[in-house]
């Protein structure tokens, strides 16, 4: 008779080869966003036949939500780090210096990577509640490094808004990470603190008096369909439901149209996704060079990237793509809109080196300045004013203010 396996070691064998599954699935996820994940993918990345995953788990929803879960239980043990500081901006500091350690150790292969949670709320079925409360209560803890009596002025809100930059802000280094070595990582981490807890106003420099620049063009006021309410139109369905999920079907259902229409008017989903995109760079190229005639550089900073905000905020002329857009996108696509993106950080960091000459912007890294203005821009479609009909007050004060002066700046 054959001697009765080690429970321990099959247990052991158990977990590595479910931890390997989950690095697989996290790279796949990473690459194709929810609507391309697929237990498929994830099998054919570790060479097995994906009946074989099934034995650990069932479905592809039950994949994705075990990976998104274990990145935020992560996540959660970085803030565990944060709290325990007693001071709002020592949590934040020693928060980032903790993400971009585990970034490091990443790099190094010492530790399996982070899910992104760009498309967190597209995953369905039974397992979405239970996720979404998850990550529903990570930005609650996040938000709560500025909960407390020395700053009255954090209202939930701030605390939110705050919440949703952190994650963005985080989230969008898979994007630039890699032009820096791994023994950089630490400097990176402090000088991004340095930014959120400072912000970029000079000494002296006061929050401007300007109006902010209408961007792009006005939105047809009839029925007419045209290849800009098309832009729009896929632009706000790819920011929803991803590059794989906005499908021509519902591109064309959103405007009331044909699919012979949208062939009329587009080559097909892939080259109206290039158009989107170039729009949305168009939108950011228009609000930098308008802000140039400001006198100095902390005003062309400030007019470009509140007018940004604004635009993306309120969504009343059709708002720009989200970066997490990109996931899914075919990946020769992917290359190029990534360089653009690049070219728009070094062309914002030459502004920002401008406005630290001149003594408007106080000293930061300016490519990672720029880096992290980008994400505040981009991501501000999250403080939809409609609360606040006829107003901008609350995305200014709540957002961009904070974004600019510092996160718990008064």
């Amino acid at each position: 008779m054959a001697p009765a396996a080690n429970p321990s070691k099959v247990r052991a064998r158990y977990a590595a080869k479910r931890d390997a599954i989950m690095a697989a699935a996290t790279e796949v996820f990473k690459d194709r966003g929810v609507s391309g994940f697929t237990l498929a993918a994830v099998a054919k990345m570790m060479d097995l036949h994906p009946v074989s995953l099934t034995y650990y788990f069932k479905r592809k929803e039950d994949l994705a939500a075990a990976v998104l879960h274990d990145t935020i239980r992560r996540w959660d043990a970085m803030l565990d780090q944060a709290f325990q500081e007693t001071e709002p901006a020592a949590r934040l500091r020693r928060f980032v210096v903790a993400y971009f350690e585990v970034r490091r150790l990443i790099q190094l292969g010492e530790q399996p990577p982070l899910a992104p949670f760009s498309e967190i709320h597209l995953i369905e079925g039974d397992q979405h509640q239970p996720l979404m409360h998850s990550f529903r209560e990570l930005y609650v803890r996040i938000g709560h490094f500025g909960k407390t009596d020395a700053l009255p002025w954090m209202t939930r809100a701030r605390r939110a808004a705050l919440a949703r930059l952190i994650v963005d802000q985080l989230g969008w280094a898979d994007a630039w990470l890699a032009l820096y070595e791994p023994g950089d990582y630490a400097r990176v981490a402090n000088r991004i603190a340095d930014t959120l807890l400072k912000g970029l106003a000079g000494e002296g420099q006061a929050w401007p008096d300007l109006p902010l620049l209408a961007l792009g063009s006005p939105v047809a006021q009839n029925d007419e369909v045209t290849r800009e309410r098309f832009l729009i139109a896929a632009t706000d369905l790819i920011n929803r439901e991803g590059y794989r999920g906005a499908s021509v079907d519902k591109i064309s259902a959103q405007l009331k149209v044909t699919k012979g229409s949208f062939y009329h008017h587009n080559t097909d989903k892939d080259e109206l996704a290039a158009a989107c995109f170039q729009r949305t760079f168009d939108l950011i190229d228009e609000a930098r060079n308008r802000a140039c005639e400001q006198p100095d550089g902390w005003r062309r900073i400030w007019l470009a990237v509140c007018s940004l905000i604004h635009h993306q905020a309120s969504g009343e002329a059709g708002r720009m793509l989200r970066h997490h857009a990109m996931a899914a996108v075919p990946r020769p696509m992917r290359r190029r809109l990534r360089l653009r993106f690049q070219q728009i950080a070094h062309a914002f960091a030459g502004q920002i080196s401008d406005g630290v000459a001149d003594g408007s912007i106080r000293p930061v890294d300016a490519l990672l300045t720029a880096q992290m203005l980008m994400v505040a821009f981009n991501s501000a479609n999250s403080m939809d004013p409609v609360r606040h009909p006829g107003s901008t007050l609350r995305v200014m004060e709540d957002y961009a203010r904070p974004v600019l002066m510092g996160v718990f700046s008064e």
